[in-house]
């Protein structure tokens, strides 16, 4: 029994003292041999160069924004009375043509007032005229003629012209003048009751309804026209020389199924100091356009001359390309002249200058490739 004890024992220390050589060899390995064994199995990756020649190209400077209403109205009440049922204007969105009816105030009491006063006025042309018969017989014949045909519920006439100085001082001291002026003035201010659509296009916030009493300055909707819009973009002082008032303006959605075409009509004369920007005014017009919409365009400007264009998708940290010179890559920065959706246009290289074609991502400064020139 001790026998078997003996040799099983020994068995058990021999197996863990392979065990322990075996792991010794392995951790006693240096990371740097894996690492280099690794290296010298890689196989250098193929890269497509290719050489290209400067030229001019199309300068279009990126915009966008949002457009807004190029003619709005805020409409305010100019007299007081009772909002009748027959005003349109109920809730915003509501659209209009032009000279149709929004707002109708009740004016009966303005009627009567004028009534009255066009009652007084003609009274105190009755008044004076036994003593006009006697004093001005030639005068009389005018101011009768107009008495006759005076109607109260009318607009009144002009006054019979002054023939002499004394007819003058006559009529004045009567205060003939007085009443008549302040008529036309309240005539005038009758039609101030019933306010009419400027313009065609849509209510964009209305603040009362029918039967609601309206006073004086009392805001009442704002209305804004639907068949202009203009649109604020903001462009770089260096893209300024650029842009001249007249410039055509290309113009998207966001969804891109649609475009438009808008002109510039003003540029402005201050730089935003947070953002170093001046404000471009772009009028356009079209079916589709809301208030509030963003759009984004360009603006064709003058052409780049001597400039290379490269995809967007070979510029590393927005400046830096990839070349090839001796099956080693380089990092090159370059200087950018301007950029559209899918290029860059970036100042002229050396002619013999290989530039890497391929995706950039990977690739690192000093790398050892296969070149494949096109």
């Amino acid at each position: 029994m001790n026998k078997r004890k003996t040799i099983i024992s020994t068995i058990l220390t021999f197996l863990i003292f392979l065990g322990g050589m075996a792991a010794y060899k392995i951790l006693s390995t240096p990371e740097e041999s894996i690492a280099a064994t690794i290296v010298k199995k890689a196989t250098p990756r193929k890269i497509t160069a290719y050489q290209i020649n400067a030229q001019s190209a199309s300068n279009f400077i990126p915009i966008d924004g949002r457009i807004s209403a190029y003619e709005q109205v805020n409409l305010s009440a100019n007299v007081s009375g009772i909002l009748l049922p027959t005003s349109k204007v109920t809730k915003k969105g509501m659209y209009f043509q032009k000279g149709e009816l929004l707002f109708d105030i009740d004016q009966r009491k303005a009627v009567f007032n004028l009534n009255a006063m066009r009652s007084s006025l003609m009274n105190a042309i009755t008044l004076m005229m036994p003593d006009l018969k006697i004093d001005y017989p030639n005068a009389y014949l005018n101011w009768k003629n107009y008495l006759d045909n005076f109607e109260i519920e009318k607009s009144v006439k002009a006054l019979p012209e002054i023939s002499s100085e004394k007819e003058k001082y006559f009529v004045g001291v009567r205060n003939i003048h007085n009443i008549y002026y302040n008529i036309k003035s309240a005539e005038a201010q009758l039609a101030d009751f019933k306010i009419y659509a400027p313009f065609s296009g849509v209510i964009a916030q209305t603040n009362i309804f029918p039967g609601s009493m309206v006073m004086p300055g009392q805001p009442l909707a704002s209305m804004i026209n639907t068949a202009h819009y203009e649109l604020e973009a903001p462009i770089t002082e260096e893209n300024l020389d650029d842009v001249k008032i007249g410039n055509v303006v290309e113009l998207i959605g966001t969804s891109g199924n649609k475009k438009w075409t808008g002109k510039v009509v003003r540029i402005g004369n201050t730089i935003d100091p947070a953002t170093q920007s001046i404000p471009v005014y772009i009028k356009l017009s079209g079916q589709g356009l809301k208030e509030g919409m963003y759009l984004k365009g360009k603006i064709k400007g003058k052409s780049l001359p001597n400039v290379i264009t490269l995809p967007k998708k070979s510029i590393v940290n927005q400046e830096f390309i990839y070349t090839l010179k001796d099956s080693t890559l380089y990092l090159q920065k370059i200087e950018i002249q301007n950029s559209d959706d899918k290029n860059v246009f970036a100042k002229q290289l050396s002619p013999e200058t290989w530039i890497v074609k391929d995706d950039p991502r990977g690739l690192f400064n000093g790398q050892k490739v296969v070149p494949i020139f096109e």
